[in-house]
């Protein structure tokens, strides 16, 4: 998978403009300027971590001894159990 095409995928997933107005109303009682002070702190920790992830991902299962398969299907039961329990609320 290169790099444009995980891009896409988790700019899909983890939908920003929907995730825009909780970000917004945790935020609103810091000042301006210290706002965009820790917007860009928090995107540059969870850049660093998902690029650390793409590139030294097959090596951390590797050594978890883990194959990516499994961790899919792991990924998708969890997924299942959150739509099951938001379903219910």
């Amino acid at each position: 998978m290169d790099t444009f095409s995980a891009a896409v995928m988790l700019f899909l997933i983890m939908d920003p403009l929907g995730n825009l107005p909780i970000f917004a109303s945790i935020l609103r009682h810091i000042e301006p300027k210290k706002r965009r002070r820790v917007l860009i702190r928090e995107l540059t920790f969870a850049l660093v971590i998902m690029l650390l992830f793409l590139f030294a991902g097959e090596a951390i299962l590797n050594f978890l001894n883990l194959k990516s398969e499994s961790v899919s299907i792991a990924g998708g039961i969890i997924l299942f159990l959150i739509v099951m329990t938001n379903s219910f609320l």
